[in-house]
Order: C-alpha cells, then sequence, then structure tokens
C-alpha cells in the first residue's frame, strides 16, 4: 500500500458560530492510498491561520508521496527531524499531526479494526466528557449558569467555566462562580480555567472561592512556559493544577512533571497527536499524573482521535467536548458518538476512527474570512 495523495479542506470560522461565542474553523485532511482506502485527519488551527496550515500541510504531502502509510512513527520523526529540522513551533506540529491521525485512520480501516486496538486495546470502554462553557463575550452570573444547567440537560455531568475571564475585579469572577454552582447543584462537577489571568494577590481568595465550590481542577493559572511559578501556585492553592493545551512534545510536559508544576497533564489530541499523547500519559504514568485530552476541534475526527487514545491510557480522566460544535460537525461528518446520561461516550468498534466524512458537504461551505480579532473590553 502507497500514499497517492493529499488533501485538505477548510471548515470556515462562521459554520461553527452562534450567540453563545464565535466558531472556529477547521483543517481536515484526507490521505488517500492506491488501495482505495482513505484516512481523515484533523489539524489544530489558531486564530487566522487555516491557509497558512493548509499550505504547510501541502509542503508536507511532498515527504509522504509514495510511503507506507503504515510507517506513522518514521512519518512523524523524519517531518520534525529532516523536513523542519527541528525548529518546530505549534503549527508545524499541528500539521504533522493532523497528516499522523489520517494515517491511523488508514491503518485501522486497512486491518478492519478501531484505532484503540492497535494502541494496545482499551482500558475503558465509556469516556468521560466534560462541556465547555467558554464564550468570547463577558457573561453575567444568571448567563453563564443557565448555560452550564443546559449543558447538563444534555447529560454531561461535568462542565468548564471561565469566570474570571473578562473581569477587572476578583468579586465579579467569584460571583459567576458562585451562581453556577448554585444553579448545578452539589453532584455536577465543576473545572474552572483561569486562562491566565492568576495575579500572586489574588491567588488565596481564588483558592478559597474554589474549595468553596468544591472545583474539582484549577486550570492555566498562569503559562505553563513558567514553571517555577506554577510550582508555587499548586503549593499554595493545594488545588489538583491542569496545564498544557499549548504544548506539542513529550519533552515539554516532562519539565512540568520534573519541576511538580501540575497534577493533570493537558494535551490537545490534533496538536500533540494520538502517539505522542499515548506517550505523555505513560511518562506522567511514572509520576503518579493523570492526563486529560483537550479538544477545541470537530465532534468527529477531533473527537473519535480523542476518544481512540483515551480508551488505552490508564491514567486518563476525561475529554474535553463543544456541545455548540455538534451541529456545524454534522453538516460534513457522520460517526455514532453520543453524550449518554452518565456524561460518557460509549467506545466505537467501527474500523479506523468511526467517522465518515462528506467531502461534497466541505466544498460546497462559503469561505469567509474571519473578522480580525479584538479581545473583548474587561467589565
Amino acid at each position: 500500500m502507497k500514499i497517492t495523495d493529499v488533501k485538505t479542506y477548510i471548515v470556515p470560522e462562521h459554520v461553527s458560530s452562534d450567540d453563545w461565542c464565535r466558531g472556529k474553523a477547521w483543517l481536515l485532511i484526507k490521505v488517500e492510498t492506491d488501495t482505495g482506502i482513505e484516512g481523515w485527519g484533523e489539524a489544530y488551527v489558531a486564530n487566522d491561520r487555516e491557509h497558512v496550515m493548509a499550505q504547510m500541510v501541502q509542503e508536507l504531502a511532498r515527504y509522504l508521496d509514495g510511503m507506507d502509510p503504515m510507517r506513522i512513527k518514521y512519518f512523524k520523526t523524519m517531518a520534525t527531524e529532516n523536513f523542519a529540522g527541528n525548529l518546530c513551533g505549534v503549527d508545524l506540529y499541528s500539521a504533522v499531526t493532523g497528516i499522523e491521525i489520517a494515517l491511523w485512520d488508514i491503518v485501522g480501516k486497512t486491518l478492519g479494526t478501531p484505532v484503540h486496538n492497535l494502541l494496545g486495546g482499551p482500558c475503558r470502554n465509556r469516556i468521560e466528557v466534560y462541556a465547555n462553557c467558554w464564550s468570547t463575550s463577558p457573561r453575567t452570573p444568571d448567563e453563564l449558569a443557565n448555560y452550564a444547567a443546559g449543558q447538563v440537560a444534555l447529560g454531561f455531568k461535568a462542565v468548564k467555566i471561565y469566570p474570571f475571564l473578562y473581569s477587572t475585579k476578583l468579586e465579579q469572577g467569584i460571583e459567576r462562580l458562585n451562581a453556577v454552582r448554585e444553579t448545578l447543584g452539589p453532584d455536577i462537577n465543576i473545572k474552572v480555567d483561569a486562562w491566565r489571568v492568576a495575579e500572586s494577590g489574588s491567588l488565596t481568595k481564588i483558592a478559597d472561592a474554589l474549595r468553596a465550590c468544591d472545583v474539582e481542577w484549577f486550570e492555566d493559572p498562569i503559562s505553563p512556559d513558567t514553571v517555577d511559578v506554577m510550582a508555587d501556585i499548586r503549593r499554595i492553592t493545594q488545588l489538583p493544577i491542569v496545564t498544557g493545551e499549548t504544548f506539542c512534545t513529550k519533552q515539554e510536559f516532562r519539565v512540568l512533571l520534573e519541576n511538580h508544576a501540575a497534577d493533570i497533564m493537558n494535551p490537545d489530541i490534533t496538536c500533540c497527536g494520538i502517539l505522542e499523547i499515548n506517550e505523555i500519559a505513560a511518562m506522567a504514568q511514572t509520576y503518579k499524573k493523570r492526563v486529560t485530552i483537550h479538544n477545541y476541534n470537530t465532534m468527529a475526527i477531533g473527537l473519535s482521535a480523542s476518544l481512540q487514545v483515551a480508551a488505552v491510557i490508564p491514567n486518563f480522566t476525561c475529554v474535553e467536548y463543544f456541545q455548540r460544535f455538534d451541529a456545524p460537525t454534522k453538516l460534513f461528518a457522520k460517526h455514532n458518538f453520543k453524550v449518554e446520561d452518565d456524561g460518557c461516550i460509549a467506545l466505537s468498534n467501527e474500523p479506523g476512527l468511526g467517522v465518515s466524512i462528506d467531502e461534497t458537504a466541505l466544498a460546497n461551505f462559503d469561505y469567509k474570512q474571519a473578522p480580525i480579532r479584538q479581545w473583548p473590553d474587561s467589565v
């Protein structure tokens, strides 16, 4: 079997925009072979770089021509060491990852088995997911609480909120947090993402508020690059610290682990890929740390890849889910993933990723360039 072509498709941002939040541009990758078996992958796209990312995938495609798609580790090593000369950034890693996911899809379809069986077989057959409640606009306590309650009504047993994101005063964030807890009651897990806005002078008050609301984790209080400060925050707050969504390699996560700077590693599936996350999880396990999977991607390819690797990780916690991406994803994808009443998705046994893509639908999207991003004023 040999790779014969690589194609890219952009789903523009406006397709997944709604009244709650701006949308997300998605970059899908199709890898074709001489046997007629094809695989689909997804690369992470940040801000307005979808066309840049698509071009990077096409540059990598030259190195795939005639390659055996089963040589996944070889491709990832060659792409980072030979193609990039080890001068890699998040865009390059994401492009490589999108292709890697498509290769796993091909291998699974060729062998007639789901990807998770190729990784050693599942440790679980149900994957816990949590609902992301991020908005690009400031939200009142009632608005945020009502949105979170709507996610719970759909079957989620855990939500992630950003109460401090657009606040100039700490009290406003605490008010949002309290409103969510009061509305959801004691049985729903609340995860808090600080979006790197925590300040040393407010840490004690934030930690007290999070503990009072029985918050499950404290995500990205600051940038994970400052590991010494992150370690201090972990020590001061005595809360489970979650970070790593902007990291792409096991080497970056190793620094977090060695410095005891986080309790839960949070790699993104389309930045790191299936192989790398599996290796990150194995490394984290030696430090008795857990892994959650960041998934700001489609609720088809990105989600399926997340579920496949989550199934085989012994120290796994949960996968991120964007319910508002579900309907736009279904415009071009078919799958059998469903969030059930226990807040989990049943593991698929379909070959490969278990996702089918409608290329005609992808080709018919009306591309509109996203507006220049303006950071909202604080309230």
